[in-house]
């Protein structure tokens, strides 16, 4: 008897520590994939708190519609180690508001990445040191995936070169950081803009042009092995909705070796292929030449 009273006040004693915390105390792995904020669950003040099923989700095919107010947090699979260089890309539609945050990346070690946009071109931190980038040299190959606007961040710490790319476009290298690292898990925030957020991916390399351009055509590229959408943990709090993502169209249109115009593909998230039928969430998970997935039949070429 005396055992199990110890036993419960130990446990009482725990669940009140926990309490006072952000984070709730497991020996599980997997409950670190997301956020339990208690206080915010037993009593929740000014907003909701939702998560994601641990580890994680396949979020293809899906978006983030994020209002203002609003903060939604990916997390990735725990690792732990030094990070000497990363790639970060993601696909965004907001509208443009000078000095707002577009995401905050934090690790173990606190160090941060920040990411906003600004009047001309944006501002990338790392640790304690900004650059502005503005992507202005256009490579033809890559072009946009419409209505999305594709960002992606590359930095090495070996050279401190840090480089940006949005959609066909290319900023100029700079260096910054040089021979810092980052430690641990990925945590990646938004809060700081207003509009959809989808494909969100991280790599602990720098991925090389080929891999750039397939992200941003949509198809054919890694997934991250830092975060990567087809596996993500999330938490989100305030008006933060998880919805079936636009179709995306590829383009400009490019001319093939007649001089003629080449017709443009509809690109779902990691697949390329025609839509013949079917809603925003009917082809995802629709691999091979020809298959019906739902009420969409998909022709890969």
């Amino acid at each position: 008897m005396m055992a199990n009273s110890l036993v419960y006040g130990l446990v009482l004693v725990c669940m009140i520590t926990g309490t006072t915390g952000s984070f709730m105390v497991t020996d599980n792995p997997y409950e670190q994939y997301t956020t339990h904020r208690w206080p915010d669950w037993t009593t929740p003040r000014g907003g909701y708190w939702t998560s994601s099923p641990s580890p994680g989700q396949d979020l293809t095919g899906r978006m983030f519609s994020v209002m203002s107010g609003s903060v939604v947090t990916f997390r990735g699979p725990l690792r732990y180690g030094n990070i000497n260089a990363f790639t970060v890309c993601l696909r965004i539609i907001a509208e443009a508001t000078p000095g707002a945050a577009i995401f905050t990346l934090t690790t173990s070690n606190s160090a941060t990445l920040t990411l906003r946009s600004m009047p001309s071109g944006y501002e990338l931190t790392v640790g304690q040191a900004s650059k502005n980038l503005q992507p202005v040299s256009a490579i033809p190959s890559f072009g946009k995936l419409w209505p999305w606007t594709s960002l992606c961040v590359t930095w090495d710490s070996n050279t401190g070169m840090t480089q940006m790319w949005k959609d066909g476009k290319m900023s100029v290298r700079k260096g910054m950081w040089r021979g810092q690292n980052f430690y641990g898990p990925a945590t990646m925030t938004l809060s700081g803009f207003e509009g959809q957020v989808t494909d969100i991916h991280m790599w602990d390399k720098v991925l090389p042009l080929s891999g750039l351009r397939s992200y941003n055509q949509g198809w054919g590229y890694p997934f991250g092995n830092m975060l990567s959408w087809r596996d993500m943990g999330y938490t989100s709090q305030g008006y933060a909705i998880l919805e079936n993502a636009f179709e995306s169209q590829g383009g400009p249109a490019e001319k093939d070796s007649t001089g003629k115009q080449q017709r443009r593909h509809w690109r779902r998230h990691g697949e390329l292929g025609n839509v013949v039928q079917g809603g925003a969430d009917s082809v995802g998970g629709c691999f091979g030449l020809r298959k019906r997935c739902g009420k969409s039949q998909v022709l890969l070429e």
